[in-house]
C-alpha cells in the first residue's frame, strides 16, 4: 500500500482494507465487471458518507459510465459519451492528462467551464478525479470522488483515490482478460463442435479421448458419451505402444503429421490422415487432432500406380515389337539388296537399311530408359551420334560442342532425326583416304533461337549441281524437319560438307 508508513488512522486503514479484501473477493471469484465497479463506489461512500464516487471507462478517447448509482441519471447521460481533452471536467481532463486533477470548486474551475451548470444543477461543488491505468500504463479510466460543498482532500483522502483507482484497474484488466478468454473458449468451442472435419481432443499419457465433435460422432459411429470414454487405441489399429510413441512426437512437436488407418463402430477400417499438435487447457497438456479420411484417394493412388504399371508393362511390350519389326525390315531390305544385280537399286536399297539402322538406335535413345522428357540435348545428341559413328568401319574424329538445353519432344526427334541424316551422309560420302575424316557437331543459342551446324571436312560438294526441284530423299527429310522446327537451312560444300539449321527457342522447356 502506497501510504502505509504516513500517519494516517490505522482504524480507518483497517476499515478500508477490510473492505478492499471484499472486492478482491469478488474479483477472483470472476464475478461481472458492473456488479464489482458498483460494490467499489458503494463502498468507498459507505466509508465516508460525505462522498459520492463514479468510476468512469475510456473507450475510443470517449467517457463511459462505469458505475454511478449515486449520481443523479440526469447528470450521467449529459458526460456519457463525452471525448476527453484538457478541459473536460476532472475526469475527462485526467483521462487526458494521465495525472491526478484536484477541483475544490467546480463553479469557478476552468476545466468545468463546459459542464458547470449541470454540475451545480444537481448540487456538485467539488471533483477530485484519479487516472486509472493498466499495467502497461494505458489510460482505461478513472475514480472520481464529488462532493456537494467545496472540498480540499485530506491526506487519507488522497490515500483512498488513489488505492481505490489501483484496485478498479485490477478488477477491470482482470475483467478484460476473463472476456477475452471466454470469448476466445467460445471461438474454439464453435470452432470444434461445428467444424465439419473430424476433430478429437486426446490425453497424450494415457490416450483418452477427452472430447470429440459431432463430425467425430457420426464419422466413427458411437454416441458422444460413449466416444469420450475410449481410448485412442480402441480406434487406432496400430499396437498400442506404438500408438503412443507417436502422441509423444505429437506432444514434443517433433511431428504434426501422421498416416494411420482407424477403426470405425461398425468394424470398417479406414485410412486416414492425423495433424495433430499440443494444446494447454486447465494447466493440462492436451492433443488436438484432426482427422481426414483418406481412403478413397488411397484406392484412387493405388489404381493409378497399377494403371501406370500396366502401362509400362504395354509400351514395354510395344518398344520390343517395333524394334523387332525394325530389325525384320532391316535384314529383308539388306537380303534384297545383296541379291540385287543392279548397282542402282542396290545403292538405294543400302541407303534405306543405313537409315533403318540409325532410325532403331534413334528409337532407343527416345523410348529406352527415362523418359524423353527428362533427356537433355547434350545427353541424347551426343551419345546418339557417337553410335551413329560405331556402325562405319572405319576410324572418325568427332568434336562436339553441344548446350545442355530440354526441348519439346517433336524438337528434340526432329534434331535428332537430322542429325542422324546428315552424319551418315558424311559417313558415307565425304571420306578421303587421304587424311582421317573429322565431323562437327553443335549446338548455341543466340538470343531467342537455336543454331545446329554440322560439317567435316571431307571431300564436299558443289552446291550449285544440287537440283532444287530433285535434291534427293535426305535434303528432302531434312528441309521437311527444318520446316517442323520452323527453322531455316543453309548448306555449302567448298571446304567440306557444312550443314548450318537455326529455329526458334519458343517452344523448348527450361
Amino acid at each position: 500500500m502506497k501510504l502505509r508508513n504516513r500517519n494516517l488512522d490505522p482504524e480507518r486503514i483497517a476499515d478500508f482494507e477490510c473492505f478492499r479484501s471484499g472486492v478482491l473477493e469478488l474479483i477472483v471469484k470472476n464475478s461481472p465487471l458492473t456488479e464489482i465497479l458498483n460494490e467499489i463506489v458503494l463502498g468507498i461512500e459507505t466509508l465516508n458518507p460525505t462522498m459520492i464516487c463514479t468510476v468512469v471507462l475510456i473507450e475510443n478517447s470517449k467517457i463511459k459510465i462505469g458505475a454511478a448509482p449515486s449520481l443523479p441519471k440526469i447528470y450521467n447521460e449529459a458526460i456519457d459519451g463525452v471525448t476527453i481533452g484538457p478541459e473536460v471536467g476532472s475526469c475527462g481532463t485526467a483521462a487526458y492528462t494521465g495525472n491526478r486533477v484536484i477541483v475544490e470548486n467546480i463553479e469557478t474551475s476552468p476545466l468545468w467551464k463546459n459542464y458547470n451548470e449541470i454540475a451545480i444543477q444537481v448540487g456538485l461543488r467539488s471533483c477530485w478525479s484519479e487516472p486509472i491505468k493498466s499495467h502497461t500504463n494505458e489510460i482505461i479510466g478513472t475514480f472520481a470522488i464529488y462532493h456537494r460543498e467545496i472540498a480540499s482532500p485530506s491526506e487519507f483522502d488522497i490515500f483512498i483515490i488513489s488505492e481505490t483507482a489501483d484496485l478498479v484497474s485490477i478488477a477491470i484488466e482482470k475483467s478484460i482478460v476473463s472476456t477475452r478468454l471466454t470469448e476466445s473458449e467460445r471461438r474454439f468451442r464453435d470452432f470444434f463442435e461445428k467444424n465439419s472435419s473430424v476433430m478429437l481432443i486426446i490425453e497424450p499419457n494415457t490416450g483418452e479421448i477427452i472430447n470429440a465433435n459431432q463430425t467425430a460422432v457420426q464419422y466413427y459411429g458411437y454416441p458422444h458419451e460413449v466416444l469420450i470414454k475410449m481410448k485412442i487405441k480402441d480406434i487406432n489399429i496400430l499396437p498400442e505402444e506404438e500408438v503412443k510413441q507417436e502422441r509423444m512426437r505429437a506432444l514434443s512437436e517433433e511431428r504434426s503429421y501422421f498416416s494411420f488407418q482407424h477403426k470405425l463402430a461398425n468394424g470398417e477400417i479406414k485410412q486416414v490422415e492425423v495433424y495433430s499438435t499440443p494444446i494447454e487447457t486447465s494447466n493440462r497438456h492436451l492433443l488436438f487432432s484432426i482427422i481426414h479420411d483418406v481412403t478413397e484417394r488411397k484406392i484412387a493412388e493405388e489404381k493409378v500406380k497399377s494403371l501406370l504399371s500396366e502401362k509400362e508393362v504395354i509400351l514395354r511390350e510395344v518398344h520390343h515389337r517395333i524394334k523387332n519389326n525394325m530389325a525384320i525390315l532391316y535384314n529383308l531390305l539388306d537380303l534384297q539388296a545383296k541379291s540385287q544385280e543392279n548397282e542402282f537399286l542396290t545403292n538405294s536399297l543400302k541407303d534405306a537399311t543405313s537409315r533403318i539402322k540409325t532410325m532403331s538406335l534413334l528409337y532407343d535413345k527416345l523410348y529406352s530408359g527415362k523418359s524423353i522428357q527428362e533427356f537433355r540435348l547434350d545427353e541424347y545428341l551426343i551419345p546418339l551420334s557417337q553410335e551413329i559413328i560405331s556402325l562405319f568401319p572405319y576410324q572418325v574424329k568427332l568434336e562436339t560442342d553441344i548446350i545442355s538445353v530440354q526441348l519439346t519432344s517433336d524438337q528434340l526427334q526432329a534434331v535428332g532425326i537430322i542429325t542422324n541424316e546428315l552424319l551418315t551422309n558424311s559417313l558415307k560420302y565425304a571420306r578421303d583416304s587421304s587424311k582421317e575424316l573429322e565431323i562437327q557437331i553443335k549446338v548455341w543459342k543466340e538470343e531467342e533461337n537455336y543454331h545446329l551446324c554440322i560439317k567435316d571436312n571431307g571431300k564436299g560438294f558443289d552446291s550449285q549441281m544440287i537440283n532444287a526441284e530433285n535434291p534427293g530423299f535426305g535434303l528432302t527429310l531434312v528441309n521437311m524437319l527444318t520446316s517442323q522446327l520452323s527453322g531455316k537451312l543453309n548448306f555449302h560444300g567448298n571446304a567440306g560438307a557444312e550443314y548450318h539449321i537455326v529455329f526458334p527457342v519458343n517452344r523448348t522447356r527450361h
